[in-house]
């Protein structure tokens, strides 16, 4: 599906590299956000949904250059303007950097709007939680405050952040984020408030990359898109068809009583926050300030690309033994073809797995859409399904 313009750009200038494109997409979706902020927000009711998104990128080391990505749109950001903080900080340095970051929008000839907007970029979401849960509720507690942020120390009175905006674009390597994140961040509330981005592969062998004029001046189209956005300011609007078209959507969402915990908490939080926030992005990608129908529908497409694999990234959040038996299941599988009978399988696993932790993770496999099971002739066949399946 096409995206805004912007994104089709973004993603244009990206290519030729090994990350894998669905990081790109999301690193392009936090630089709109960083570019937004807090000078756009959606009206909901008793609240307003400003434009923030924490995004993790999740993969193994030195596989999908998930540095190299968030370097590419940190750039973007800083030579646009806009305020980026990056490296290993402590809550009261982000603090004291949103308040000398802050900036006053002219609304008119007798109006200004104070606001402290921040994109914090980090290739170790490690060097962000240095200080355990008590970071986590900071920024569980500035995620979506409307007016003003306070913080009291005992010696040093009292800081005052007016219209704070924190944009998180971070990445984790599984060993870590499986071991820690379920206890620093899920106790939070952090985690639910998060997109988890998560890839294993590259997206290819390029051992000689080059970057042609043509991505070059998709950057520049970009640069200009993010200059543009400077003079943005006030609720977003939907159209009617879009606000049809969503809150049908809405009504068919209701995640399955057997789904893991946290990817309800999530999936909650997909539903009533992060669609719409996308989707205003993609207007705003657009040169629009107005959501419409397309924006819902290429805001689901990118949730749908990015959930395939969240389950995964769950199994690895709570620190499952099992999880990495199940993507390895899924490369053994695929260089037989897609198709192996399940008691061969079996004996590949047999001194690592005991029968019931087999059986468990093909359910898993199952659950996620990985796999099918047939028989066949009474034999047992795992079949390894394909995108278009």
């Amino acid at each position: 599906m096409k995206l805004c313009k912007f994104l089709e750009d973004y993603l244009f200038f990206t290519q030729g590299n090994e990350t894998p494109e669905i990081m790109h997409l999301w690193v392009g979706i936090s630089v709109l956000a960083g570019a937004a902020e807090k000078r756009v927000w959606i009206e909901r009711g008793f609240f307003r949904n400003y434009l923030n998104l924490y995004i993790v990128l999740l993969g193994p080391p030195g596989v999908c250059s998930k540095s190299t990505s968030l370097e590419l749109g940190g750039k973007m950001l800083k030579e646009t303007g806009y305020s980026v903080l990056e490296g290993s900080v402590l809550k009261e340095k982000i603090i004291l950097e949103m308040v000398q970051q802050r900036r006053d929008f002219q609304v008119d000839d007798n109006t200004t709007f104070p606001h402290c907007s921040i994109t914090y970029l980090s290739d170790e979401l490690k060097t962000l939680l240095t200080s355990g849960s008590e970071m986590g509720t900071f920024l569980v507690d500035i995620w979506g405050r409307d007016d003003l942020y306070v913080y009291k120390t005992k010696n040093s009175g009292q800081t005052e952040i007016p219209y704070p905006y924190f944009n998180l674009l971070t990445a984790a390597v599984p060993q870590w984020f499986g071991t820690n994140l379920a206890s620093d961040m899920g106790a939070t509330g952090l985690l639910a408030r998060c997109i988890l981005v998560y890839q294993d592969k590259k997206r290819g062998k390029f051992p000689d990359p080059i970057v042609t004029p043509e991505q070059w001046e998709a950057r520049n189209r970009c640069v200009n898109h993010l200059l543009a956005m400077q003079s943005h300011f006030g609720p977003i609007p939907t159209s009617k068809e879009a606000n049809d078209f969503y809150r049908s959507w809405y009504m068919t969402q209701e995640p399955s009583p057997t789904e893991d915990f946290r990817i309800v908490a999530y999936l909650e939080r997909r539903t009533k926050v992060f669609v719409l926030k996308v989707a205003a992005l993609m207007a705003l990608g657009d040169g629009r300030f107005l959501i419409d129908k397309v924006d819902i529908e290429r805001s689901l497409h990118v949730f749908n690309l990015t959930e395939k694999r969240i389950r995964t990234a769950y199994l690895i959040a709570g620190g499952n033994r099992l999880a990495p038996h199940v993507q390895r299941i899924k490369d053994i599988v695929k260089i037989n073809s897609g198709r192996m009978e399940v008691t061969k399988l079996y004996s590949i696993f047999h001194t690592e797995l005991e029968p019931n932790d087999f059986k468990t993770v093909l359910q898993i496999l199952k659950e996620t859409n990985d796999i099918e099971l047939k028989i066949e002739s009474s034999r047992t066949f795992i079949y390894l399904k394909t995108k278009e399946d």
